[in-house]
């Protein structure tokens, strides 16, 4: 059975409307919030099926929901699958949608919730380039799809398709990376301008967000990956951010809604400029931190120092970058390292991620140890 989640009262859940927020998206109903969190015995259950066996059945909830947005018999292809499962939607040869379904258990849905909020007054009121948010044929954002091994469904959202190329580290032109790094530099300066409607929520990623218990980024039960050796050269780098941090806190403008996630194969370059998609991330955080997933990717290049350049001059060519911003930014390439570990872990369920996860946690704690000893990744 499916359920919309358009603040319809379901047997033993609570009922939360847009009013509860104080705020709500033009022409869009409210939605309801019940618990997403499955229950262990079952999460285990789909965790121990192979990567297949999950895709199909991620895919079949994402098929069976598509009538709520008159899509039925669309094509259902996927995109990707690591962190939620993301699937293309094909109507016709033009017309295409991304529908994200949500992992078990992992994001609260006021935080799904308030990315659609953020990613609609984006739309409404800048010009930067993200994806709309499609609501069902009743108006309601988030849809609750049923799957075979989960006792609880999952939120799914709907997206509008962006048409682009995407480039990697590896073959991204220099001026292309100078045009993206303006785009991140241009949503900072509407976050700066931002006001958030009282229940915006979405996660802090201060020092406490990246690497304490509330984290997004918190492993659970994922930790016993850890090596005792490994989780001391974690908590020496959290030291080593926090004074990062804590100088940062006493500069102006330095703190927002960023993207949290900005690299490579979430932006993309339009015949009208770069977009932005996958807003899945969006944090309250340090605005540097944006900069440093596709700087750590350069890092890998032989024309680092090149991209480097391109990357920090075309940010500063819309928004002041704050004194020290160097040394700064190899914390913060720290920190994202350190959360990249700490996500692994959280990603066991996930065969692909299980098969791996030991290798990259080990060659991404030499990098941090590197950054202890020389204060460089």
């Amino acid at each position: 059975m499916l359920r919309l989640l358009n603040g319809v009262m379901l047997g033993g859940m609570k009922r939360i409307n847009a009013l509860d927020f104080r705020f709500k998206a033009p022409n869009v109903r409210g939605f309801f919030v019940p618990s997403f969190l499955p229950h262990e015995g079952f999460r285990m259950t789909f965790a121990n099926l192979t990567y297949e066996q999950q895709i199909a059945q991620l895919k079949s909830a994402a098929e069976s929901i598509l009538h709520h947005y008159g899509l039925t018999g669309a094509q259902v292809e996927l995109l990707s699958y690591a962190n939620n499962a993301v699937f293309k939607v094909t109507v016709s040869p033009d017309v295409h949608y991304v529908l994200r379904v949500h992992r078990p258990g992992h994001k609260k849905v006021e935080w799904i919730f308030s990315e659609l909020v953020w990613l609609t007054t984006l739309n409404e009121h800048s010009h930067v380039q993200v994806p709309h948010p499609i609501p069902t044929q009743n108006g309601a954002w988030l849809v609750g799809a049923d799957v075979e091994t989960l006792d609880a469904q999952l939120p799914c959202v709907l997206f509008q398709w962006i048409e682009g190329q995407f480039y990697t580290a590896a073959d991204i032109s220099i001026d292309n990376v100078y045009q993206a790094a303006t785009f991140v530099a241009g949503l900072h300066e509407f976050s700066s301008t931002f006001k958030a409607p009282q229940g915006f929520t979405r996660p802090r990623l201060d020092s406490e967000g990246l690497f304490g218990e509330q984290s997004p980024y918190n492993p659970g039960e994922g930790a016993r990956i850890f090596t005792a050796d490994q989780k001391l050269v974690f908590a020496a780098v959290e030291d080593r951010v926090r004074t990062v941090f804590n100088e940062l806190d006493a500069l102006p403008h330095s703190f927002g809604v960023i993207h949290a996630d900005f690299l490579p194969k979430n932006f993309l370059f339009t015949p009208t400029g770069v977009a932005a998609i996958d807003f899945d991330d969006v944090s309250w955080g340090y605005y540097l931190y944006d900069l440093a997933p596709t700087l750590l990717l350069f890092k890998a290049e032989s024309r680092y120092a090149e991209l480097r350049e391109a990357w920090l001059s075309g940010y500063a060519s819309v928004r002041a970058l704050p004194p020290r911003h160097a040394d700064y930014l190899e914390a913060f390439m720290a920190a994202r390292h350190l959360a990249s570990c700490r996500w692994q872990a959280g990603h066991l369920h996930n065969p692909r991620i299980r098969e791996h996860a030991a290798e990259v946690i080990a060659h991404r704690t030499e990098d941090l140890r590197r950054f202890l000893d020389t204060g460089s990744l």
